[in-house]
């Protein structure tokens, strides 16, 4: 090795460096006396090995920001060593160093996540650059781990404000979302809770979140299993999409298997709880303007058009506990899937709804035989 126990105590330092702990690895012990010196004099806290085995235990414990580590070393060798490093820490810098001149070992090194390969004998100058580069390399690791760390928090939070499908279908799209919307063939499911408005005059605000958020709770993780988009929670409501933004040639048959699967799990849930409500369901299926509605800065993405005008009125004509289901929809059902389950869909003849200037021919959902929340 070029160097003297002078040159180590003339030679300038690592400048503006954050002390390090730093473990040493090498069966040498005039190479470990000097370059102990060396970066004890740049005030760094200095950890010794002498073979592989002890290299990893030592890791472990003391958990260093850099490791010199020697190739050609007892018990294990460097490589295997780098290899039990990189399986505990993605992190630490990794600064390999051999008096074997192989560009195969060099390239083996990098490859199983060394940072730097310095060949030996080397000189101060070489060390004391590799590990300012080496650290400069963690430093960034580090920042990127704590950015990506960030962006995965505010993914996880921001998927709380939107439902899955649309969540999966801004992630698919290579472009920013823009104004704007299609012509599509959905299915429309209005859910509503009968007289809940009267019954939450009685109750402080507080009990009345704290109930509409427990059969929410319930209710929309349906709405996600069946892959429908919740457009819009509005009160003790919300508005339910099939057939966008994920595609669906069964929509209509799912609207009306989630809705059969909310219902019984409205009434199991009845049974548990002091205040019990009951469900109006309404179905339909129509053409309608889908997409990104409201201003460049601030969209909704969501549907407009009489489709789920008629959806939302159809559940307004509905009992307690009823759910109705349009013509329109009826026709796209698979009936022989739906009986399976143990839904029947009864003709309910022609009614009149508002806004519509003809009558409409309707089927009330009934089921058939007893069955658990989750078709």
């Amino acid at each position: 090795m070029v160097m003297s126990v002078d040159e180590l105590l003339d030679a300038p330092t690592l400048g503006t460096l954050q002390p390090l702990r730093i473990l040493l690895v090498d069966d040498e012990p005039t190479t470990l006396q000097l370059v102990r010196r060396l970066l004890q004099a740049d005030g760094h806290e200095i950890f010794e090995a002498v073979d592989g085995e002890q290299a990893i235990t030592l890791f472990e414990k003391v958990h260093p920001d850099l490791v010199l580590l020697d190739v050609v070393i007892p018990k294990k060798d460097g490589l295997e060593v780098l290899t039990a490093i990189r399986q505990r820490d993605r992190m630490a810098g990794v600064i390999m160093v051999s008096a074997l001149s192989s560009e195969q070992l060099a390239v083996k090194s990098m490859l199983g996540g060394a940072d730097d390969y310095v060949g030996k004998p080397f000189r101060l100058k070489a060390i004391r650059m590799s590990i300012r580069q080496v650290m400069e390399k963690v430093r960034l690791r580090r920042h990127n781990a704590t950015l990506q760390a960030e962006l995965v928090a505010a993914n996880q939070r921001l998927r709380k404000y939107m439902s899955e499908p649309l969540v999966h279908s801004l992630l698919k799209s290579p472009t920013a979302p823009e104004l704007g919307g299609e012509r599509e063939v959905i299915t429309v499911l209005f859910l509503d809770f009968a007289d809940f408005t009267s019954m939450a005059e009685q109750m402080l605000p507080d009990n009345v979140v704290h109930i509409l958020n427990d059969y929410y709770s319930l209710l929309t993780s349906v709405v996600t299993d069946a892959g429908g988009y919740l457009d819009k929670i509005m009160g003790d409501g919300f508005m339910v999409l099939f057939n966008a933004p994920m595609t669906f040639v069964d929509h209509a048959t799912r609207a009306a298997n989630a809705a059969a699967a909310m219902r019984r799990l409205v009434v199991q849930a009845n049974h548990h709880r002091a205040q019990r409500l009951s469900v109006r369901i309404g179905i339909h299926t129509g053409e309608a303007v889908v997409g990104n509605i409201g201003t460049s800065a601030l969209m909704n993405y969501t549907a407009i058009g009489a489709t789920v005008n008629t959806a939302k009125r159809i559940e307004e004509a509905c009992k307690p506990d009823e759910i109705l289901i349009s013509g329109e929809a009826f026709e796209l059902m698979d009936q022989s899937f739906l009986q399976a389950q143990g839904i029947c869909l009864v003709p309910g003849g022609a009614r009149q709804f508002k806004g519509r200037s003809t009558p409409m021919v309707v089927y009330s959902l009934e089921e058939t035989v007893h069955r658990g929340p989750i078709s």
